[in-house]
């Protein structure tokens, strides 16, 4: 939510999500930048831990951003954050020049260097093309990368359609670059339209297809969609359960791959279970 309209920070505040985004980027005028700065803070305090911040670039580059990331991680660092979001990540340098900000403003805040997760938002074509060099960029703080639609479609001078076909190319990238590089899997960009269910629906869908763990919300009404698109279904979790049961049983008596029901399970299958069991445990 923009950081400086203080009913919809009330209004997230009070919706007992793990995760909430205050902007201060895109979704707020210039003229309320310092507004928006304190209204993360306050509603850090409300909910400490589940507050992630997006600042504004470093500087102005090609016409994007107003270039005050710098004061924004000055106002917003603190005991409390949960993470900062880097807008408009092009290059593995200007990754690093995130990362560094955010730890001299660690360090002003007293707080440990490298400690604060930092997002790095791709929506630029050059991000897109370097987006694996981003994420093997090796910083020694938490990394996850996220996609933004909505930036590079401007960015590319065309129409963001709904069925978001013209983002599949360096939407799946993102995901293939997050998991080459070790990374936490992506967060999905955000769907515009928060009165098409159906299509925010299939945007989801899609994203998990190509191996994202979650998805941007822009309203309240879209999350329960999101949750029941990535939460995995009772018929999923039975189904892993009994794979890894399996696998233990058959590793005791030391085989290797088996068929159940029909299908064979070998060693990838059975990765797979568990991270079933594991992102149902997130839910």
């Amino acid at each position: 939510m923009p950081g400086h309209v203080a009913r919809l920070r009330e209004k997230a505040a009070s919706l007992g999500c793990s995760s909430l985004l205050v902007d201060i980027e895109d979704a707020v005028p210039g003229a309320e930048k310092e507004a928006a700065r304190r209204g993360a803070v306050e509603l850090m305090l409300e909910r400490p831990g589940v507050c992630q911040v997006r600042i504004n670039p470093l500087q102005v580059a090609r016409g994007f951003g107003m270039g005050c990331g710098r004061e924004d991680l000055a106002a917003v660092v603190r005991p409390g954050l949960a993470g900062i979001v880097a807008p408009k990540v092009d290059t593995v340098d200007a990754l690093r020049a995130f990362d560094a900000a955010l730890a001299d403003a660690e360090r002003d805040a007293g707080l440990p260097p490298g400690r604060i997760p930092l997002c790095a938002t791709i929506e630029t074509a050059l991000g897109s093309v370097n987006v694996l060099d981003i994420a093997r960029a090796g910083l020694s703080r938490p990394v996850r990368l996220s996609f933004g639609m909505g930036d590079l479609t401007t960015d590319l001078g065309i129409e963001w359609t709904r069925d978001e076909a013209e983002g599949s190319m360096p939407r799946a990238m993102i995901a293939l670059a997050s998991r080459a590089a070790g990374l936490a899997r992506p967060v999905d960009t955000v769907f515009t339209d928060a009165a098409d269910v159906e299509g925010l629906r299939a945007s989801a869908q899609r994203g998990k297809a190509l191996g994202y763990g979650s998805k941007a919300a822009i309203h309240p009404g879209q999350i329960a969609v999101i949750l029941d698109v990535y939460r995995p279904t009772q018929a999923e979790q039975t189904w892993a359960l009994r794979v890894v049961e399996a696998a233990a049983e058959r590793s005791e008596r030391g085989e290797g791959a088996f068929l159940l029901d029909g299908r064979m399970i070998d060693d990838p299958i059975v990765v797979r279970a568990r991270d079933v069991l594991s992102l149902a445990q997130q839910f």
